[in-house]
Parts: C-alpha cells; sequence; structure tokens
C-alpha cells in the first residue's frame, strides 16, 4: 500500500517546531539552545526559523522572541504527543529509554497516523491494566 502524501511540514520543520514547543514549556526559547537540542548551527537555525515564520508556523524577531503561532503550536502538539507515546510504546517492550528516545526522534514522522492512533490505544490499555 502506498503512503498518502505528506502534507507540509517536512520532517525537519517538525523537529523544530517540537523542539521550540519543549523550550517554550521552559521559558523563552533561544537561538542558542535551538541549536544545542538540534545539532546544528545557530545560523542554521535562524534561516531555518524564518522559513518557518514565512509558512506561518511560527513568530521570529532576530535576536529575541520565537514565539509558536496556532498553526504551529497545532503541529507541535502533535508531534510531541507522537514522540511521547512512541518512547513509551517501545520502552514497554524492552528497548532502553535512551534508544527509545532516538528511536522515537526518527520513526514518530514516519508512521501513518492510524498506527500512531493503534499505538496509543494499546499503550493506554496496558498503562490502565499495570498497578
Amino acid at each position: 500500500m502506498e503512503r498518502p502524501p505528506r502534507s507540509l511540514p517536512s520532517s525537519r520543520a517538525e523537529d523544530y517546531l517540537e523542539a521550540i514547543y519543549i523550550l517554550s514549556q521552559k521559558g523563552k526559547p533561544r537561538v542558542r539552545e535551538l541549536a544545542r537540542r538540534l545539532c546544528v548551527s545557530p545560523s542554521s537555525v535562524v534561516e531555518f526559523l524564518r522559513r518557518l515564520s514565512e509558512q506561518g508556523y511560527i513568530i521570529y524577531k532576530k535576536g529575541g522572541e520565537i514565539r509558536l503561532t496556532e498553526k504551529g503550536l497545532e503541529v507541535a502538539r502533535k508531534i510531541y504527543d507522537r514522540h511521547v507515546v512512541i518512547t513509551e510504546f517501545l520502552t514497554y517492550i524492552g528497548v532502553p529509554r535512551d534508544i527509545a528516545e532516538i528511536d522515537a526522534c526518527r520513526i514518530e514522522h514516519l508512521l501513518h497516523d492510524e498506527t500512531v492512533e493503534r499505538i496509543t490505544e494499546f499503550v493506554r490499555k496496558k498503562m490502565e491494566s499495570e498497578p
């Protein structure tokens, strides 16, 4: 079965939006923090932030504010939730957490929504059945 065409944003954009979302929970995200988290140069971050801003996913002001728009927040929450549930699933089946985090980051972009829904149901049922 052929995978349905993927609409924007790209997996790279999803990584940026997820990182901004996570860093926003701890305060105001900064270019250097994003660069460290994403293992890229600060200049690469600035370039990509401009692109995300042009696409309406974030509000970015050079040297300062980086904030998700409603559109960006919707994507960021979705990819963050996928990451969390995939990580939980992988750790449940015995994958060490550090490896599960790495793998979840890679596969969160590849799975069909239906697959993620089934994994989510599985994880919920397992968590409810455990003491």
